[in-house]
């Protein structure tokens, strides 16, 4: 009886220990993010105000345009770095470590360089009234070298999720993004303010960001061209290629709007979605995004070295934690959405609260499906995830095209947001067949419950002052909707105790 006890206890312990580690992994994440989301939110008001509306739906356009081709050239491999990784550690592949980082950079340069040069060429092709003017055109040959610089660094970064280096990580991801703003802000205060400066100081600051982190590996010598294994990279191929369709049906369901309100509607409707667009992802990316990126290779080395039933149980207790992040975020942004992207952007961009809810809503519905599916990417059922997305993708473009010119940019949100809900359901469909998953619908309810008590008490705070009240509202909805979790959820009062405990025990 008391070795069943021991047992019992040893289970409970393991359990908050995985909890523990996904809080510390989702919190490196998370600052990371939240310095980047800082950056974000300094610059979006600057560019908005730099740039006029027209402009800045130009600027989106490019972009969008630079990361489908840089999906194009990452061939699904950044994927396959993750997955893989977590194989050669475990030891259940016959690779070294060596092997394996120096075939992921090399591979990934000599990819990345081809990608490159053929969408210098093909873009010179492409009609000019689908993209609006040769000044577009331009730009997205001028910004080119960019897919060469991000194929590379995507190789790089996911080395560090793959190895839950969450902190340095982090770290790269924060001196990245203020080098790149700084030069950014240099070049467009004191040499050309332009979207022509804008782009080549965005080239800049990301080839010397990427230049740091190759150095890193570097010194630790772990690269060598001569031990790039074409077996290995092949295989890596098989496993990312299939996602490669996904990823790029993802962007397509992610920016195909956006050609299409620039066609249909012009630069000017498009600067205004897209700024929408951009200030949610800033917001909602902070903690979901971060959640989503702990949450994988962790689950990824659980099944590889504790089992099927220790990572089942692990991912039902992350999918319950992200719906307790992702109801708030959505409430909050109902809440205060509209009015701060009018703070933030200025009166140029005046957009409803509807927009913001169906673009926020369709980002937290697509960032939740590595866990609501995670048995396709455990067991590299990847043309299901393919096949998940392209069908997505086919049904945002037509329901894009029917609903922008009656609905206007709200149209095009809410097409996006039933292609996200779609996506989802049939991923955690297949999913569910391999890994099944189960819905915690009583913490739906509760946590919606709590979301709904914290939007009912923000929307009634309206004082005068627009700064005020904003942040007014931000603070007390944290504080009620943290309030409720800790008053009604046990688990997280027991990790704020063990957290509290453990930083009395540090002093």
């Amino acid at each position: 009886m008391q070795i069943g006890k021991d047992a019992v206890v040893r289970a409970k312990g393991e359990k908050r220990g995985v909890l523990a580690r996904l809080f510390q992994h989702t919190s490196n994440y998370s600052i990371g993010s939240v310095l980047v989301m800082l950056a974000s939110i300094i610059s979006f008001p600057i560019l908005t105000r730099i740039f006029s509306v027209a402009e800045y739906g130009t600027m989106a356009l490019v972009t969008s345009t630079i990361l489908f081709l840089v999906g194009i050239g990452k061939l699904g491999l950044q994927h396959s770095v993750v997955r893989y990784y977590s194989e050669v550690e475990a030891g259940t592949r016959n690779n070294t470590a060596t092997q394996f980082f120096s075939t992921v950079l090399f591979g990934m340069i000599v990819v990345g360089l081809a990608v490159t040069l053929l969408s210098i060429v093909g873009i010179r092709f492409v009609p000019t009234a689908w993209l609006s003017n040769e000044q577009t055109k331009y730009l997205i040959i001028l910004a080119s070298p960019l897919i060469f610089i991000r194929v590379v660094d995507s190789a790089m970064y996911n080395m560090l999720r793959a190895q839950q280096k969450s902190g340095i990580y982090s770290t790269y991801f924060t001196v990245r993004k203020y080098l790149g703003l700084g030069l950014i802000f240099f070049v467009l205060f004191y040499v050309s303010r332009t979207l022509e400066g804008f782009f080549i100081s965005s080239m800049v600051g990301e080839f010397i960001a990427v230049a740091v982190i190759i150095f890193y590996y570097a010194r630790q010598h772990v690269f060598d061209v001569r031990q790039f294994n074409k077996p290995l990279f092949i295989s890596m191929l098989v496993f990312g290629l299939p996602l490669l369709a996904s990823e790029l049906s993802m962007l397509l369901l992610n920016m195909s709007g956006r050609y299409i309100i620039n066609y249909q509607l012009g630069p000017e409707p498009l600067g205004a979605f897209s700024a929408a667009f951009n200030f949610s992802d800033y917001l909602q990316g902070v903690l979901t995004a971060s959640f989503a990126q702990a949450v994988v290779p962790m689950y990824f080395r659980m099944w590889e070295q504790q089992g099927r039933e220790k990572t089942i149980e692990f991912i039902q207790q992350a999918l319950k934690y992200y719906i307790a992040l992702a109801l708030p975020v959505l409430g909050g942004m109902a809440a205060v959405g509209p009015e701060l992207l009018r703070l933030l952007a200025s009166s140029k961009y005046d957009v409803s609260a509807t927009l913001i809810v169906f673009i926020v809503g369709g980002m937290l519905v697509s960032g939740g499906t590595p866990i609501f599916s995670a048995g396709i990417y455990i067991n590299k059922l990847t043309k299901v995830v393919m096949y998940s997305v392209l069908t997505a993708a086919a049904v945002n473009i037509v329901l894009t095209v029917l609903l922008v010119r009656p609905f206007g940019i709200e149209g095009a949100a809410f097409a996006a947001l039933v292609s996200y809900i779609l996506y989802t359901v049939m991923a955690a469909y297949y999913g569910r067949k391999v890994v099944k998953i189960s819905i915690p619908w009583f913490d739906v309810l509760k946590y919606g419950s709590f979301t709904l008590i914290m939007y009912g008490v923000v929307v009634y705070i309206d004082p005068p002052d627009l700064v005020f009240r904003i942040f007014s509202q931000i603070i007390v909805g944290a504080v009620v909707y943290g309030a409720l979790i800790i008053i009604f959820d046990r688990q997280v009062r027991n990790l704020l105790r063990q957290g509290v405990a453990k930083l009395m025990r540090a002093r």
